[in-house]
């Protein structure tokens, strides 16, 4: 994930110039009587923008009452300047001067983008009786501001036919710890399935705009779940045609250490084929703890079986022997087609003894930086055997060789023995949660009592997962940390076996408490997060996914609503209801981060078709110990969920992984009710 080698060629790659001034982009507002100005600017300087001169910054010819900054780098840099002057007046045409710049604008409620409003930028669930926006008045070094006096109205209107839609009073919902602000709550719940719509704030302004269910759910449901096609390894890639060949197919036998870039390949080591697998990150080593994907995309297909059909995300079903693409449907859900390609590489990957390698590295990173990976001369070797690799592979082949079965029942042979050779090799350093993962997958199989008996010793393990939610579920192979509901839901939902009723009742409790564990940080923040957000890794605040994972299966077994509204109120945050009010996803939402740190979004971007869509970037919360971060106010005075800026160069922000970032994001086809998007853009 961390790319220092190739920071000083991103000048290069994306031809920045030198900018004579900032360019006054936008005229906004933050409340009734702060116009904002917005600028970018190619040079990241905090102080490029002057306002120890506010007597310069007018309205109307008069000067500012106050005026305050926000500066986020942003390839390169973006500056808010906040105005405060006098109550705004619907209708009326200001004229806004500043040092940089001249400018006039209407003010309308419906029509002025107010900052304070944030929304699900792209698609709420329908299905949900809880669909909510907020209201946030945070004008950088001017801080956090409160309503005085009675609150305003809202109306929430169609943005194609100007009909209002729902209406209603702000509703004051506290201080948000997290980010430290004072929240005001805008209820959506009684808002029509349809769109897009906007909220309008009487005398502030205006939403981006949003949609509720439909196409603009199965759209968004789409866009997540494909993002994981567009990161394979050894596969074509296409809409956007990326990669018309697979990549990284030669594999040297190098078994390096494990670490990253380090992998020093000669050329003259025994090579064998390999596909399948994921690219990391903005690289292109697969890793162990990629395994994660097909193990949690298995879970929700035998969960939810009949929310998933074939040919609904357009990913590839059948190959030839090259691995050239066939056909995009064959009878099988598309979901399993991607846990199977997930799967692939491990297989590639066993050697004759069971064991499996860690992966594969190469010393560096791809060159040239933006281009397809078809396209990286640099070779790639083995990373040496490890136990997580084995060990989860061991219960990932049975998982898949199950499901696959009613379809290729002798690929479901074959995976069943790879898995059985792996467990007897791993066996002695298999941590229990993997050691009841393969027990219960081998049951389910072969239903053979012995592994049966197994399970009946270790299950009590599952009781602890409430404490261990928050691990990343890659990096957590093979310990005894017991944090993946996939490794026990198998056995909840079996309807064929035999299984135990104490069992299935401990683990459906087990679901719930690690649920209710999730919904007390639901409860104890205004923003939707269901974590602790100041405590995690690079991108712990993006997944909430993940912890909406729990609720929605504990709402799968039990009914209960509040735990699907829950759910799917979490998994609104990274799509625009945060406190930067930005959309965490690539080609998702009108405020979206775009400038993901990723070689083949920097070579869509530089044909003109957007970056790779459906990527979910780290987001807020970890600064990195390499990051230089220019922001004003300064980074380490911002509040964990305002400790982002949107530049490629600065990875703990604007990179991801496929483990971390983007491993529950099937879950969102849950929230659409199933079916396959129509391909039309519904915001067009």
């Amino acid at each position: 994930m961390k790319k220092p080698l190739i920071l000083a060629l991103l000048a290069i790659v994306f031809g920045i110039t030198t900018q004579a001034k900032p360019i006054l982009k936008e005229i906004r507002t933050s409340s009734d009587r702060v116009i904002v100005a917005y600028f970018t600017s190619d040079e990241v300087k905090a102080d490029e923008i002057d306002i120890t001169q506010p007597e310069l910054w007018k309205i109307d010819g008069k000067p500012a009452i106050s005026v305050n900054k926000y500066v986020m780098q942003a390839d390169a840099c973006d500056h808010h300047v906040y105005l405060q002057t006098n109550r705004l007046v619907e209708g009326r045409e200001y004229t806004v001067e500043t040092p940089y710049g001249k400018t006039n604008f209407r003010f309308g409620s419906r029509e002025t983008l107010c900052e304070s409003i944030k929304v699900n930028q792209t698609g709420y669930s329908a299905l949900s009786k809880t669909r909510f926006g907020l209201f946030t008045i945070w004008q950088g070094t001017g801080g956090n501001q409160k309503l005085e006096g009675k609150l305003p109205a809202y109306e929430v209107f169609n943005v194609k036919t100007g009909k209002t839609v729902a209406k209603g009073k702000l509703q004051e919902a506290g201080l948000d710890s997290a980010s430290m602000e004072v929240t005001y709550r805008i209820d959506l719940a009684k808002v029509p399935e349809g769109g897009p719509y906007r909220v309008s704030v009487k005398g502030y302004g205006t939403s981006y705009p949003f949609g509720v269910g439909g196409e603009f759910s199965r759209q968004l449901a789409h866009q997540l779940f494909r993002a994981q096609y567009l990161q394979r390894c050894g596969c074509p890639i296409h809409e956007p045609d990326i990669r018309r060949e697979p990549c990284h197919t030669t594999i040297y036998e190098v078994a390096g250490p494990i670490g990253e870039a380090n992998i020093v390949v000669n050329g003259d080591e025994p090579t064998f084929l390999c596909y399948g697998g994921y690219h990391d990150a903005g690289d292109a080593d697969r890793r162990a703890y990629h395994m994660s994907n097909p193990v949690i995309n298995l879970m929700i297909y035998e969960v939810f079986p009949e929310y998933f059909t074939d040919g609904q995300y357009n990913i590839p079903g059948d190959f030839d022997k090259d691995y050239n693409i066939v056909n995009y449907t064959n009878n099988i859900p598309d979901i399993i087609d991607e846990a199977e390609w997930g799967t692939l590489a491990w297989e590639y990957l066993q050697k004759e003894d069971g064991s499996i390698y860690f992966g594969t590295e190469t010393k560096g990173y791809p060159d040239p930086f933006a281009a397809p990976m078809d396209k990286d001369t640099k070779k790639y070797g083995t990373v040496k055997t490890d136990p997580r690799a084995t060990n989860t592979g061991a219960g990932l082949f049975l998982h898949l060789a199950r499901v696959l079965k009613p379809y290729k029942p002798e690929r479901a042979s074959e995976l069943a023995q790879r898995a059985d050779r792996a467990m007897k090799y791993g066996d002695e350093s298999m941590a229990a949660p993997e050691r009841l993962y393969y027990h219960i997958q081998r049951y389910l199989y072969y239903g053979e009592e012995k592994d049966h008996q197994k399970i009946k010793e270790l299950y009590t393990i599952a009781d602890s997962m409430k404490n261990h939610i928050f691990l990343t579920p890659g990096y957590s192979l093979n310990d005894k940390n017991f944090d993946n509901p996939a490794y026990i839901m198998s056995y909840v939902v079996e309807k064929e076996r035999p299984t135990d009723p104490e069992i299935v009742r401990f683990f459906k409790k087990a679901i719930q408490n690690t649920a209710d564990e999730n919904l007390m940080w639901v409860d104890k923040y205004v923003f939707p997060v269901g974590n602790p957000p100041a405590r995690g890794g690079w991108g712990h605040n993006v997944r909430q996914p993940q912890y909406a994972a729990a609720p929605l299966l504990h709402w799968r077994l039990s009914g209960e609503r509040k735990y699907f509204d829950a759910a799917s109120v979490l998994m609104d945050w990274k799509l625009g209801l945060n406190p930067m009010g930005i959309s965490y996803v690539t080609g998702l939402g009108s405020h979206q981060v775009h400038n993901i740190h990723d070689r083949e979004s920097a070579y869509t971007k530089s044909k003109g078709w957007g970056l790779k869509p459906g990527i979910t970037a780290f987001g807020p919360g970890v600064i990195g110990r390499r990051n230089t971060a220019v922001s004003a106010p300064a980074m380490s005075d911002l509040p964990y969920l305002r400790k982002f800026t949107d530049d490629m160069a600065l990875i703990s922000f604007t990179e991801f992984t496929i483990f971390e970032t983007m491993h529950y994001d099937a879950l969102y086809t849950i929230l659409s009710g199933g079916g396959k998007w129509n391909g039309k853009d519904p915001f067009q």
